[in-house]
């Protein structure tokens, strides 16, 4: 190759379309990721009316309609009660709540929040308890956490999911 007169041009030509293209690639997928960004107040809104529908169904008092609203993998953390992972330890969980006699429920949130990515959000706020127990009313409020991921299908479900009481613990008694 040495002396031939054509090869420093050919190579030189070669890199330098292969920069090109390179550069083209980078500039259409940088174009297309921006115009792709997620509508966040879309996102936010779809997760304030799945909220609201899970209120709902708590308010019906069915397990699988609140259950459905977790994803495989969810973790559910309730007060008094251990982690709950696995689908049957969640609708026990679930079911022990919801089958409170009287049970009265409802849950507002106070701030939700999604991901610039669109990918993961999350919720706080509030809610209230009722229930017949041991003769007369029982009463809880508190405050709950939810954090919600997009599913490869596109539809948002609860990843984790916690709720504790804003009334003073119940001392235990020392023996």
């Amino acid at each position: 190759m040495k002396g031939h007169p054509n090869c420093l041009p050919s190579c030189v030509l070669a890199i330098a379309e292969g920069i090109v293209f390179l550069c083209l690639a980078l500039n259409v997928t940088g174009c297309t990721q921006s115009s792709q960004e997620p509508d966040r107040a879309t996102e936010l809104d779809a997760i304030r009316a799945l909220d609201t529908s899970w209120v709902a169904a708590g308010q019906s008092k069915s397990v699988d309609a609140w259950v459905a609203f977790y994803a495989d993998d969810a973790a559910v953390l309730p007060p008094n009660e251990p982690i709950a992972t696995s689908r049957e330890a969640i609708r026990k969980s679930v079911s022990d709540l919801l089958t409170l006699p009287g049970l009265s429920i409802d849950w507002k949130p106070t701030k939700i929040e999604v991901a610039r990515s669109g990918e993961l959000a999350y919720l706080y706020g509030a809610y209230r308890l009722e229930w017949d127990g041991s003769g007369k009313r029982a009463t809880d409020s508190g405050k709950n956490v939810e954090i919600w991921k997009k599913q490869s299908d596109g539809r948002w479900k609860c990843i984790v999911d916690s709720w504790n009481s804003d009334l003073p613990a119940n001392p235990v008694p020392i023996k």
